[in-house]
């Protein structure tokens, strides 16, 4: 199989969107998975990736957004609590 330089930057490229896109779902999601995701993004790309390492510190700001929001939601009685 041939393949392409580019078509392999491309690739690797839509993976690292992927991954922080789905890191902004699970912390919209779950604020405490999301801090979780943010942070192991965060720690493992440190060196290695500044796209991700970016954008897992973003998903970590996103995530205690999400957590106050939510409190706040809660406090006000705009949002039910189980």
């Amino acid at each position: 199989m041939n393949t392409n330089p580019m078509e392999v930057k491309i690739m690797a490229e839509t993976k690292e969107i992927i991954i922080a896109l789905v890191g902004y779902i699970i912390a919209f999601v779950s604020p405490i998975l999301g801090l979780i995701v943010g942070a192991v993004i965060f720690y493992t790309q440190k060196e290695k990736n500044p796209f991700l390492k970016k954008h897992g510190k973003f998903i970590i700001f996103f995530a205690i957004a999400m957590w106050i929001i939510s409190i706040i939601l809660v406090m006000l009685g705009l949002f039910p609590s189980f």
